[in-house]
């Protein structure tokens, strides 16, 4: 018998496909069926007709913690946003503001639909806590800047870390995290990849995200940020490229089944990063959607994401008739593959990481085409339910997981405390 039944609702599975008036069945919390017809018994049953039942949303890339730092660098040159306001201010954060960033954006999270997301910060650990309390699934790359002292002990610390609670909760899992090349020297890289190896682990790297950081990179090194990431090894690894906006053709070459990119628009728009050729090589590429953090794409929702995608796209190209709905559906649904994750479909087998959308709101109706609404039109306020691995993160349009007053209360009171004491010395340069 299920425990749990989303009952009368139409699926919509990660090919974007529908099916009507289907009960989805979770016990233990994995998908046990999706049938019709009657309902069978159940512990519990939801009443979701009207409504549509699909995987959970993925980010593949974000930065939870920037929370702290929404709103706070606005209208500022690239390099004047790493260096002058949040580097700085960065700098003076400590673990207990790391956490509370997290949890915080674990609601903003959770409101929109996401189940599962990609981390890459420093005191990973808090971060870690915050994810086993609030019920929600992540990936966490703790970030290893490559210059300065002590970098060998940074990747010590990330690697106990990684050994210590790999283990701990089946919804939290690792991956080594250097900054990017231009703060990794090739040493560096090859001892992270090195230890990566030793932990059976892969890594999430930002790469190329501005044509300078290319043209610097020839300059410096004679190869692009692609080439030094192979030379060190980096693409025998499953890997996560955060960006990747500015890749070339040349470095086509080294990519693998296993390199996805995680693309972020709002942030290449925000931050004038120019057009690039993500879009360009989207076919030949995987690609799946990130937010970045809320410093530069202000809001953690990777629909807004994927509607950027496809509108960018649209312009860019000159052509109304690409990027379709049901790209930006399965660049949505990509995610959980990167991930490697056992959830990405409303389907027996999988585990009940799901979302039930009410989209019969003014902004979503008439539904005409439920991608359509999904991509185009909807909001957090359309997420009705959330859930991961058969437990409700939000119900009834509310989230249920942790206290969002509270998380939101703390968050407010140390971003003020952090911004009342000035900003600090940061580490690197832009």
């Amino acid at each position: 018998m299920a425990d749990l039944i989303l009952a009368h609702g139409t699926v919509i599975n990660r090919e974007g496909k529908l099916l009507s008036d289907r009960h989805v069945l979770v016990r233990d919390g994995q998908i046990l069926a999706v049938n019709e017809g009657p309902l069978p018994a159940a512990g519990k049953v939801v009443d979701c007709t009207g409504c549509f039942i699909t995987p959970g949303l993925v980010n593949l890339h974000t930065h939870t913690p920037m929370v702290l730092f929404r709103g706070f660098a606005e209208d500022v040159s690239i390099n004047d946003w790493f260096n002058t306001r949040i580097w700085p201010y960065e700098s003076r954060l400590t673990p207990d503001d790391v956490y509370t960033g997290a949890r915080l954006a674990i609601v903003e999270m959770i409101e929109n639909g996401v189940t599962a997301f990609a981390d890459h910060y420093f005191e990973a650990g808090r971060i870690a806590d915050a994810i086993i309390e609030t019920g929600i699934r992540a990936e966490l790359s703790p970030t290893i800047f490559g210059l300065g002292e002590g970098v060998e002990e940074a990747i010590d610390a990330a690697a106990d870390l990684i050994q210590q609670r790999r283990n701990e909760n089946s919804r939290l899992t690792f991956r080594m995290g250097p900054h990017a090349p231009y703060t990794c020297p090739a040493p560096v890289l090859q001892a992270i990849v090195r230890r990566a190896k030793e932990l059976g682990v892969g890594v999430h790297i930002h790469a190329s995200e501005t044509s300078v950081q290319v043209t610097e990179s020839l300059r410096d090194q004679g190869m692009t940020p692609f080439e030094v990431l192979a030379g060190a090894g980096i693409f025998d690894l499953p890997v996560t490229i955060a960006h990747g906006l500015w890749l070339e053709e040349s470095d086509l070459r080294f990519l693998t089944p296993d390199t996805w990119f995680a693309a972020c628009p709002k942030t290449y728009l925000k931050l004038a990063a120019g057009e690039g050729n993500l879009w360009n090589f989207h076919d030949r590429l995987n690609v799946a959607i990130g937010t970045d953090g809320a410093a530069s794409s202000n809001t953690l929702n990777p629909l807004e994401q994927a509607r950027l995608w496809a509108l960018v796209g649209k312009q860019t190209s000159g052509r109304a008739d690409r990027f379709l709905l049901e790209e930006a559906w399965r660049l949505l649904m990509n995610g959980h593959r990167a991930m490697g994750l056992p959830t990405g479909d409303v389907s027996e087998g999988y585990e009940a990481d799901l979302v039930v959308w009410d989209l019969q709101q003014p902004n979503t109706a008439p539904v005409h085409n439920p991608l359509a609404a999904l991509i185009y039109s909807a909001e957090s306020r359309n997420v009705r339910d959330v859930l991961v691995q058969g437990r409700f993160l939000k119900q009834d349009f509310r989230v249920v997981s942790l206290d969002a007053r509270e998380a939101l209360a703390a968050a407010d009171h140390a971003a003020r405390l952090l911004f009342n004491e000035g900003p600090g010395q940061a580490k690197v340069t832009y």
